[in-house]
């Protein structure tokens, strides 16, 4: 913009240009007692009145939409649009101006806007709590061991988060006493699932609060996913309806007689052995989780800025999408996506070859003869096979793309673990890395795996 500050103002011109040209169609609906179409659907956006609450002032969508881009910049300037919703400074937004350049009739200008700017964000800041938030889950029927904690996530065994509960829920009996159904119909919806996460987000309002726990604890078991394998975890789940069994049955017809079946299952994984939390005793797999943990501090705190945590948190969000989606074809699609967003910097040419390099690069084995060569076979493959989905040169229920579903899995969690392992404690807390640093330390692990391979074997080609 060539003027910004002067855009400030006539963003606060336009919104009392409407505000002025809706109490013109209210006056003339009371006259002719017909509403303009376009009056009845501006009532759908009002804003607050500034001194009555029980009043609103009709402004329509085009307004709202104005002040909402206001709102959003007022709460940057102040350092929390991270951690409050558009409409938490919306309503103290509106309510300033409208006092100001309404009721006490002072001239619109930059200075006057950026005091109401400076105004609603001292209201907004009221409302920044640090809330406990209890998300149940579906993970493993194993109830054991009572607790386990990826980084600020801790999930508790139903057992466990039954007797916290009632801990807290006793003493203050008395002063629930009005609140007993609402309490006991809660209860007995998380009762319907055998683990709840527990996680605390400091400095939010209500909803980015509620937000970044949901966001948090479904990361979580994104990284579930990446540890243990999606056969082991594709029915692990987040929420959702408050069943304890999944009943499912089918009516057919042969020969005029009716058939029928019925099943029945539980929700989450079913194979998991009361000692499954063994399998994250070994170096590797504990390594795996603080660095899961360290990630994840910049989901349950908004205000954090570290590139290479969101780089892979984005990347794991489409690799748990993906292993718990039902379609084979869906699931080559968010397997490469999730490469892609591990692997990528803004490059544009030769994609093909730069993502089976660089997967080649994290997944070798050095000992291994051409084993650099055989992953990058697999990354060109693997990517083939999605660029053939998408841009519809082959069936999704064409016979290669099952097969590639499970290939794309394997290569997915290796490469995005590796890498991760690679990046570092250090990696993921960097407030300052750059995509032009990690597309050049890309680089440099590329030319460093292709110095320390083993050679392969004769007339072998990539």
């Amino acid at each position: 913009m060539p003027n910004a500050k002067l855009h400030l103002v006539t963003d606060v011109e336009f919104i009392f240009g409407e505000v002025e040209r809706f109490l013109e169609l209210e006056k003339q609906w009371f006259e002719t007692k017909t509403a303009p179409d376009e009056l009845v659907e501006a009532f759908l956006w009002e804003l607050p009145h500034p001194t009555d609450s029980k009043r609103r002032i009709t402004c329509g969508r085009a307004a709202v939409e104005r002040l909402d881009m206001l709102a959003s910049l007022a709460a940057q300037r102040a350092g929390i649009r991270s951690q409050i919703e558009v409409r938490t400074m919306r309503d103290p937004l509106a309510k300033s101006l409208l006092r100001r350049f309404a009721l006490e009739g002072r001239p619109i200008e930059i200075r006057e806007v950026e005091r109401s700017f400076s105004e609603a964000a001292r209201i907004a800041r009221r409302s920044l709590k640090t809330i406990t938030h209890f998300v149940p889950c579906h993970l493993m029927v194993a109830e054991s061991p009572d607790q386990f904690q990826i980084g600020p996530i801790t999930f508790l065994s139903r057992t466990a988060f039954r007797r916290m509960m009632a801990s807290r829920l006793w003493p203050a009996r008395s002063e629930n006493r009005s609140s007993y159904k609402f309490i006991r119909d809660v209860t007995q919806y998380y009762r319907t699932f055998g683990w709840v996460a527990e996680v605390t987000v400091p400095d939010c309002d209500s909803k980015s609060s509620e937000n970044a726990a949901l966001r948090a604890v479904t990361q979580a078991l994104d990284c579930m996913h990446l540890l243990f394998g999606p056969s082991h975890t594709s029915r692990m789940v987040i929420g959702g309806p408050g069943v304890r069994r999944d009943c499912r049955g089918q009516f057919t017809v042969q020969n005029e007689k009716v058939e029928f079946s019925a099943s029945y299952s539980g929700l989450g994984e079913v194979g998991f052995a009361d000692d499954w939390i063994s399998m994250m005793d070994d170096h590797e797999a504990q390594e795996a989780v603080r660095l899961f943990g360290v990630a994840l501090e910049m989901v349950v705190n908004p205000r954090l800025n570290r590139p290479i945590s969101e780089r892979f948190l984005d990347a794991v969000s489409w690799y748990g999408e993906a292993a718990r989606e039902r379609s084979a074809a869906a699931k080559v699609i968010k397997y490469v996506t999730s490469l892609e967003r591990m692997l990528m910097t803004d490059e544009k040419d030769n994609i093909t070859d730069l993502i089976s390099r660089r997967i080649a690069a994290f997944c070798f084995d050095p000992s291994e003869t051409g084993s650099l060569c055989n992953w990058e076979k697999k990354g060109q493959k693997l990517y083939g096979l999605r660029s053939k989905l998408v841009h519809g040169s082959i069936s999704q229920r064409d016979e290669r793309v099952a097969p590639g579903a499970w290939d794309a899995a394997e290569i997915g969690r290796a490469a995005i673990l590796n890498a991760l392992h690679a990046f570092g404690e250090r990696g993921l807390r960097d407030e300052e890395c750059t995509r032009v640093k990690v597309a050049s330390w890309f680089n440099k692990v590329t030319r460093h795996a292709q110095s320390i391979a083993s050679p392969r074997p004769r007339h072998a080609k990539c």
